[in-house]
């Protein structure tokens, strides 16, 4: 009891401080694991705020977040905001509150600093102030007509959409004030689908059909409704038209399940009358009757007319998945360097970290692949950082999967086009204190060719004999038998960084040998399903990954691999569908210079005539 008083004293002290330090600890510790005693403290202090002064909080987040230099943290005192508000949605505030909080509103929606995935969150805080507004206080709020139509006539409509979808029932004034350049915008859009994106289209027409639910609230005449609208009906059946004219429906697919969403989120907090789920429906069905569209767009429609048939249940809020859209949203404005930094933070939950490695390794791929751009002195920090996160005990195996994708990319940059080999990754893969298969994950990471002796001899050294050893293949098949799959893709990739210096042959002959036995062997015992078939599989993907380097080494070796995997006695037609597939990719892959067939068993194997191939 007297420690639930001190909280509440606190809580209010906080409250009316005019710092703002104590309250952002306290959002950040909400983002921390919930078992530390951090979380549990902040979570207690926060819930008194709530219950204490939620209007006063209001301020104080909407403040944290507009003076705040920290990204993250404007994040979350935004996200925790938009929850608060969304579950107490009904709390009257005072009119005096929401005055400061309108006023206070329209400066963060309209600031530069202001990002799409922050106005995707801001859109919510100002639906619960708006319904606050004008339908708890019967008051109004014209403000917030001139604010999207300020955003609509910025560079960013898309803000302008955000902000009006979620909007509550709102007045003839209000709607006016931004109607005109709301649908021009809108229409700019939906007339460009392929050119403005599956997300800006799918807004444009939530804001269509949101315009006209508003319409029909207002009172307005159904003759002026239809008129303003049926242009933008047109405007979006041409558009879909022409996406499934060009063979992209599966664009029109993506747009039909968005606004099913929107549809069902917005009829279960605004009630929709008889005539707006008319109007919904006829709007919707125009697109299902194009004579052109596939069973999934009919199938939606179809989806979305039965929203109006039935009685909705109590819309459920799956927090987790929300959470996951905002935060994925905010990632992608981060920079390569703060997102590993996001993962390095262990008292962040494994969620949160691994979204955020999962971001990293979307970015360096586009840097890879030339559609981005990562200055090379932050790839050099990013190598450094990612040298000792690899040593860090606890990283689930979802994590270290990416992980690996992610020191692959920055170790094919730094090597392939700055010529710089990490020792440090070899020393760590070397290591007698790396796991084996942790050690051999990481190496069947590196897509780029190893061509480097003091890399790879210690490499060798430490992976070698484990893989012959592992390579036996498993007895049991009701067991997890990935680690087996793993030994032989590392076993491939072994073989294909050793064939070309003619001083590993022997190497290369005993992994390709017993490869191949243990391959006869499962399938003798009809393990194919879940065990070759997987590691087939597996192989097919780092040969795609791979295949840029071939030479006419690597070219032979899979060949010949290929080959006598082919021919075994007794394997499925599914199994060797999947080899069919990898000779099909080396075929049209390798260059045709480098293409030359082997001839006999030395060939293949890159031995000379006086080396044993027994």
């Amino acid at each position: 009891m007297k420690e639930s008083l001190t909280l509440q004293l606190i809580a209010r002290e906080i409250l009316v401080s005019e710092s703002h330090e104590e309250l952002a600890m306290i959002v950040d510790n909400l983002f921390k694991r919930k078992d530390s005693e951090e979380y549990k403290t902040s979570r207690a202090l926060y819930d008194y705020c709530v219950s204490c002064n939620l209007g006063c909080l209001t301020l104080k987040l909407l403040k944290l977040y507009q003076s705040s230099s920290n990204g993250i943290l404007r994040f979350r005192s935004l996200y925790q905001l938009s929850q608060t508000l969304t579950g107490l949605r009904n709390r009257k505030l005072s009119l005096d509150s929401l005055y400061e909080i309108k006023t206070l509103l329209i400066p963060c929606l309209t600031m530069q600093e202001t990002k799409e995935s922050d106005v995707k969150i801001l859109r919510k805080i100002v639906s619960c102030v708006a319904y606050n507004v004008v339908e708890l206080h019967k008051d109004k709020w014209d403000e917030l007509g001139d604010c999207i139509l300020s955003l609509a006539s910025s560079e960013e409509p898309v803000k302008a959409f955000h902000v009006f979808i979620d909007m509550p029932p709102g007045y003839e004034e209000l709607i006016k004030k931004f109607l005109t350049i709301i649908l021009e915008k809108a229409k700019e859009v939906l007339l460009n689908p392929e050119e403005s994106g599956v997300e800006e289209w799918s807004l444009a027409l939530q804001t269509v059909v949101k315009l006209g639910i508003q319409f029909f609230n207002t009172g307005m005449k159904q003759d002026v409704i239809k008129k303003i609208l049926r242009f933008q009906l047109v405007n979006i059946v041409e558009s879909a038209k022409k996406l499934v004219d060009n063979g992209n429906e599966m664009f029109l697919v993506r747009v039909l399940q968005d606004f099913e969403r929107f549809v069902s989120r917005d009829m279960n907090l605004y009630k929709y009358s008889e005539v707006q789920c008319r109007f919904v429906s006829t709007f919707v069905s125009q697109i299902g009757k194009l004579s052109e569209v596939g069973t999934q767009t009919n199938e939606l429609v179809t989806k979305i007319n039965m929203l109006f048939t039935k009685q909705q249940p109590h819309e459920t809020q799956d927090h987790g998945e929300e959470f996951d859209r905002a935060w994925y949203d905010h990632l992608k404005y981060l920079s390569s360097l703060e997102l590993l930094k996001i993962f390095a933070s262990t008292d962040l939950e494994d969620r949160t970290r691994e979204m955020a490695i999962r971001r990293l390794e979307v970015v360096l791929s586009r840097h890879n692949s030339k559609k981005a751009k990562i200055d090379i002195s932050e790839m050099r920090k990013l190598q450094s950082l990612l040298m000792s996160f690899l040593k860090e005990q606890g990283v689930s195996y979802s994590m270290f999967q990416v992980l690996g994708q992610v020191v692959n990319h920055v170790a094919y940059e730094m090597l392939v086009y700055q010529g710089e080999t990490c020792y440090e990754l070899r020393d760590y893969i070397a290591s007698s204190k790396t796991e084996f298969q942790i050690a051999l994950y990481i190496f069947q990471c590196l897509t780029m060719p190893l061509v480097d002796d003091d890399f790879v001899i210690p490499v060798m050294e430490k992976l070698f004999p484990e893989i012959i050893t592992r390579l036996d293949p498993p007895t049991v098949l009701l067991v997890d038998n990935s680690c087996w799959v793993l030994v032989f893709r590392g076993a491939f990739c072994a073989a294909i960084h050793l064939i070309e210096d003619p001083g590993y042959a022997k190497y290369v002959k005993e992994i390709a040998h017993k490869m191949i036995d243990s391959i006869r062997e499962l399938v003798e015992r009809e393990m194919e399903v879940g065990i070759v078939r997987r590691a087939f599989r597996d192989v097919e993907t780092i040969v795609k990954k791979q295949l840029e380097w071939y030479s006419t080494s690597q070219y032979r070796f899979v060949k010949g691999l290929l080959w006598r995997l082919y021919v075994l006695k007794g394997m499925k037609w599914e199994s060797k569908i999947v080899l069919w597939r990898i000779n099909v990719i080396v075929e049209r892959g390798v260059k045709e210079m480098e293409k030359e067939l082997p001839e006999n068993e030395f060939d293949w194997l890159n031995l000379t005539t006086d080396e044993d191939v027994e």
